[in-house]
């Protein structure tokens, strides 16, 4: 697939976020390369098919303004939630979203060839100046492998993303295929990152069994993986630091939740340091909530919150007119999934694929719809004209 050079400049301005982080430089470089892929016309045709999202982006958007006015919001906050809403509408545009998609399968295997080389090194025992091991956590048999960012989740989070699209490279040679497979869940066992283990058989479960095509094994098995790993988190809270700090965090969410339910606080993003100690309380006070799901209720309440959760069964729904596996249909499933009990929207590759699948669904899902509304249509019109006929020459 031929790509443009300004799909290039927005794979580099990911990869930029990557190293660099939000500031000032790096956020006004995305909205630069976002411009340049901006169509208007490509904007109001998707917005046929996503206005229940496009609802949810404004009523949230109204609520963190008006909210600004009586509460203050840090610079970190501001710019998290900057780049959500500018990605949203910017990506609403985009002329050509299989190229984008190249661009940051692209991005995602780079990425991971660095994540998986300083792992290698971590585990022969090299210094490296960009990452260090952590010690072992309570409950756990090995230590979790920061990769090249210095950080587990990270680690973890591209090696599942470069699962994705491999699982869905059609034209390797066999051998290669499973080669690169056994690396990545290799560097994914390293990080230690079991939210994406659930992740990751999501997507295997969609692929062997088409669920895509099968709505109420899908939506079952949607709603039963949550149930399951919130179960599982109570159940092992008190054999396993990881669970218990996330269980007390969301107990911790849902007391702030209840003193303001219908509009929340406004915008709030974590903001913890690198080098802050691993506790409850300075995870509590630096506003982790271990769920988006509940960090959209936390700052925009209740009836946003149910909102996008429509457009999650929406968007499940629109599967079932897919008749092939598409890469986009398991970055949707288990990105959207791992909302609940942690999510990635302040890393923007995450936040850039999850967008990205969530447009491509509905998108060729409504209009499809669409098509097959109006040949049923035309195919009745002609039956009733005969009938009329029929009642006629009587």
């Amino acid at each position: 697939m031929h790509i443009e050079r300004r799909y290039w400049l927005f794979g580099a301005t990911i990869v930029l976020f990557q190293l660099a982080g939000y500031n000032a430089m790096t956020l006004s470089l995305l909205a630069f390369s976002l411009i340049l892929l901006f169509s208007t016309e490509c904007f109001f045709n998707n917005v046929q098919a996503l206005k229940w999202f496009l609802s949810f982006c404004i009523g949230t958007l109204f609520i963190g303004l008006i909210k600004l006015f009586f509460n203050d919001a840090s610079m970190k906050s501001l710019m998290m939630w900057g780049q959500f809403y500018l990605l949203c509408f910017a990506l609403l545009g985009l002329k050509d979203r299989k190229q984008a998609l190249q661009v940051l399968k692209i991005v995602v295997y780079l990425i991971f060839i660095g994540d998986l080389i300083s792992n290698l090194l971590l585990m022969l025992g090299f210094d490296l100046p960009w990452s260090s091991l952590p010690p072992k956590r309570i409950g756990e048999f090995f230590p979790r492998f920061t990769g090249i960012k210095n950080n587990t989740l990270y680690s973890g989070s591209i090696s599942f993303l470069a699962l994705c699209f491999t699982l869905h490279e059609r034209q390797l040679p066999k051998y290669l295929h499973r080669l690169l497979l056994a690396m990545m869940v290799f560097n994914l066992v390293l990080a230690s990152s079991f939210r994406y283990y659930i992740a990751l058989f999501s997507v295997v479960i969609l692929i062997k069994f088409r669920l895509y095509s099968r709505q109420k094994l899908l939506k079952m098995g949607y709603v039963g993986t949550i149930i399951l790993v919130v179960l599982a988190t109570w159940l092992t809270r008190t054999i396993s630091l990881s669970n218990s700090l996330r269980w007390q965090l969301w107990n911790n969410t849902l007391d702030r939740i209840t003193e303001n339910p219908l509009s929340g606080i406004g915008f709030m993003f974590q903001e913890l340091s690198e080098h802050s100690m691993v506790s409850y309380h300075n995870l509590a006070m630096s506003g982790v909530t271990e769920s988006t799901i509940l960090l959209i209720m936390l700052c925009f309440g209740l009836p946003m919150t149910l909102l996008f959760l429509a457009v999650i069964a929406q968007t499940l729904s629109r599967m079932r007119l897919f008749s092939t596996y598409s890469v986009t249909l398991g970055l949707f499933l288990s990105l959207s999934l791992d909302l609940f009990w942690g999510g990635s929207w302040d890393n923007i590759l995450s936040l850039s694929l999850f967008l990205l699948s969530l447009y491509g669904i509905n998108h060729e899902g409504y209009f499809q719809q669409k098509a097959e509304q109006y040949l049923s249509k035309e195919q009745r019109e002609p039956q009733c004209s005969a009938d009329d006929s029929h009642k006629f020459n009587e």
